[in-house]
């Protein structure tokens, strides 16, 4: 099966209605579900990648997983900090065993930069490619193994293609976020080489959706037609200067949380754009978590919602905010009841 779509929300359409038809059901660890297999996903706008719908447009999630990848981490604590669900998945010394981040970017000489070299010294090689499914991953078992298989970066007439190849993904949760981090491994790797950007080619053995995503998934569906956007190019040039720093900005706030901001701010004025950005939306997450609503923090976020360089993130910026304006009313709700006792519950 082939499905091709511009953008990541029209992609995910089709993909929801065929999984909602399949015939095919599954018993499985994580849930029963149905499953299409041996799919082929093409993106050809990479930078489409994220969902515009109010259901899928996990923008911090997707930022929080991917930073965690380039920062050639495997530790539980870090990613738990953008998706609490990490820790059913960590081994009894808190990392992931499954965790990408040093797949690709481990070790003295890295895969990441052995594609980096094979693509300078033949720039049509066929051998670019990044394994992060191992024998070692069925040999014992283990609470993550990696969904995907391999990466193999493409360079034809200028233009940098990328075929992801997934042994096993959940179409409701883990794609989403597959797309947004290989997508933007993929837009380094051109800029960093000179090349355009091509288009993103998924290949699935196993595509499923969980029974328990069947309501989202309908209401995604009944969202309609999304506007076509998509984010803002990366400067030309190497970007790793510019990632080193958002990696120490990334744990200054994951730290201090709203008490680093300042400083990571202040660190984000000498970035390019793009990368200033993303900072600024890990200064945007940090004062929303755990937020009641303060008013303080919601002034700082207009403030950086404001100064971002690109309008494209103000949806999922004002989404945040209205999570953190609910959570507000309920406690004041809360507050305002009396106890059993006829007392005021101070929250």
């Amino acid at each position: 099966m082939y499905l091709k779509a511009a953008t990541l929300d029209d992609l995910m359409a089709k993909v929801f209605e065929k999984l909602l038809k399949s015939k095919v059901r599954l018993r499985a660890t994580k849930g029963d579900n149905v499953e299409i297999s041996g799919v082929a996903l093409e993106l050809t706008q990479p930078r489409a990648r994220l969902s515009r719908t109010e259901v899928k447009g996990t923008l911090f999630s997707c930022l929080g997983e991917f930073l965690w990848y380039v920062s050639c981490s495997n530790s539980s604590k870090q990613i738990e900090y953008y998706i609490s669900r990490y820790q059913e998945f960590a081994e009894t010394d808190g990392t992931i065993w499954g965790a990408y981040g040093p797949r690709i970017f481990g070790g003295d000489r890295s895969q990441y930069e052995i594609v980096l070299q094979t693509l300078r010294d033949k720039p049509t090689s066929r051998q670019a490619v990044i394994q992060l499914f191992d024998r070692q991953d069925i040999e014992s078992p283990h609470k993550d193994v990696p969904c995907t298989c391999t990466l193999q970066f493409l360079q034809r007439k200028g233009v940098l293609n990328l075929v992801a190849h997934m042994r096993s993904n959940d179409a409701y949760w883990g794609l989403p976020h597959d797309v947004f981090a290989f997508t933007m491994i993929q837009e380094i790797i051109a800029n960093e080489l000179g090349y355009k950007l091509g288009s993103y080619k998924h290949l699935v053995g196993s595509l499923h959706l969980y029974d328990s995503s069947r309501k989202d998934v309908g209401a995604f569906l009944n969202e309609g037609v999304q506007v076509t956007s998509a984010m803002p190019s990366m400067s030309p040039g190497r970007q790793w200067p510019d990632i080193n720093i958002v990696f120490a900005q990334e744990a200054l706030l994951r730290s201090k949380g709203p008490d680093g901001v300042e400083a990571a701010l202040e660190a984000a004025a000498h970035l390019t754009p793009f990368w200033a950005d993303m900072v600024r939306l890990l200064a945007i997450y940090a004062l929303t978590k755990g937020s009641r609503g303060e008013p303080d923090r919601l002034r700082q976020v207009v403030k950086l919602q404001n100064e971002m360089s690109s309008p494209y993130y103000r949806t999922y910026i004002r989404k945040r905010t209205r999570v953190v304006e609910r959570r507000f009313e309920q406690l004041n709700l809360i507050a305002s009841e009396p106890n059993e006792s006829g007392d005021r519950i101070d929250a």
